[in-house]
C-alpha cells in the first residue's frame, strides 16, 4: 500500500466557516491515517499550539490544503515563492476559479488526496523586476497578472512595450496588463482580454481603456522577454502585481518580466476541466440553437 501523503494546511480565518470547515478536515484526513500539519495562524483557528510558519510546513509536507479563494491561493504563492508546493483549494471566497472544491465537496478531496487520484495543473508564472536609472528595486512574481496604470491622479499614462528587445507598441490610456493564461480570468478579462486555456504557453498584453482603437489585446509567446518602458509622466504610476501595491513610480522606470523557473502545481478532482469551469463561474452556456 503507497504511503499516505502529508498534508499540510493553510486557512484563511476571515471566512465564515472557516474554523468548522478545518475540524471536519482534520478528523475526514484523521479517518483515513492522513498526516496533517498547520500553518500557525491556522493551529491557533482550533486551539492547537502546533502550527509552523510557511516556510517550515512547506518543507514538511507534499502538498498543501487552502481553504480560502482565489486571494488566499495568492496569498500563500507571495508566502512561499518557488518553495511552493502542490495546492488543493477549498473555495470559501467567491468566484473561485482557482479552486478545486467547495466546501459540500471537502469529502471527495480528502478522497481523493489519501487515494492519489487527483489531477494537477503547472500554472505559469511571470517573474519580473522594477528597475529605476539601471538599478533593480524590486523582484516578484505574479500568478495572475502585472500592472501599470494610473495612480492617485485621473490623467492616462503613456507606456512603451518591447517583446524580445523589439519595440511592439506605445499606449497611452488608464493602464497595460501582463497576464499570465491563468491570469486570463482576471482583470485582463474586465479590460477586454481574452479566455485562454490555462495550459496554453503564453501572455496577454491587455490595454485598460486605450486612447487609440487600434491598441487591442495581444497574445505572445510564452518563453518572450518583456519590457514596460514608463518614461517621465504628468503623474505618478502604480505598479501592482495580483492585485498588490508594489511601487509608486514618479521617475522614467522600467518593468522587466519573463517565465518564472517554477510553476504552481493546482490540484484539481477527476473530470475538472478549464470549459467545465467557463460554464458554471461565468454562466457561459452559449446558445441554445
Amino acid at each position: 500500500m503507497a504511503e499516505a501523503p502529508r498534508v499540510g494546511i493553510i486557512a484563511n480565518p476571515s471566512k465564515e466557516g472557516a474554523k468548522e470547515l478545518l475540524l471536519d478536515l482534520i478528523e475526514q484526513f484523521g479517518e483515513r491515517g492522513v498526516p496533517v500539519l498547520f500553518e500557525e495562524t491556522t493551529a491557533e483557528l482550533v486551539g492547537t499550539v502546533d502550527g509552523m510558519s510557511f516556510e517550515e510546513l512547506s518543507d514538511r509536507v507534499d502538498l498543501l490544503v487552502v481553504l480560502g479563494g482565489d486571494g488566499t491561493i495568492l496569498w500563500v504563492l507571495r508566502q512561499l515563492q518557488d518553495k511552493v508546493k502542490p495546492i488543493a483549494a477549498i473555495n470559501t471566497g467567491t468566484l473561485g476559479f482557482m479552486t478545486c472544491a467547495t466546501t459540500q465537496e471537502s469529502g471527495r478531496l480528502v478522497e481523493a488526496i489519501a487515494t492519489g487520484k487527483y489531477e494537477s495543473s503547472h500554472r505559469v508564472l511571470i517573474e519580473g523586476e522594477f528597475e529605476v536609472e539601471g538599478e533593480v528595486k524590486e523582484t516578484f512574481f505574479a500568478l495572475n497578472e502585472i500592472l501599470l496604470c494610473r495612480g492617485v491622479d485621473a490623467r492616462g499614462i503613456h507606456v512603451e512595450a518591447h517583446i524580445n528587445e523589439k519595440f511592439a507598441n506605445r499606449y497611452s490610456g488608464d493602464g497595460l496588463i501582463l497576464s499570465t493564461p491563468t491570469g486570463s480570468t482576471a482583470y485582463s478579462l474586465s479590460a477586454g482580454g481574452p479566455l485562454v486555456d490555462p495550459d496554453a504557453d503564453v501572455f496577454i498584453i491587455t490595454p485598460i481603456c486605450p486612447h487609440a482603437l487600434a491598441n487591442r489585446p495581444l497574445v505572445v509567446d510564452g518563453q518572450s522577454q518583456l519590457v514596460f518602458n514608463a518614461p517621465e509622466q504628468r503623474d505618478d504610476l502604480a505598479l501592482m502585481v495580483d492585485g498588490k501595491l508594489v511601487a509608486s513610480i514618479s521617475n522614467p522606470a522600467k518593468v522587466r518580466m519573463r517565465r518564472a523557473s517554477f510553476d504552481l502545481p493546482l490540484i484539481s478532482l477527476p473530470g475538472q476541466d478549464f470549459y467545465r469551469i467557463l460554464n458554471q463561474k461565468l454562466g457561459w452556456t452559449g446558445t441554445s440553437i
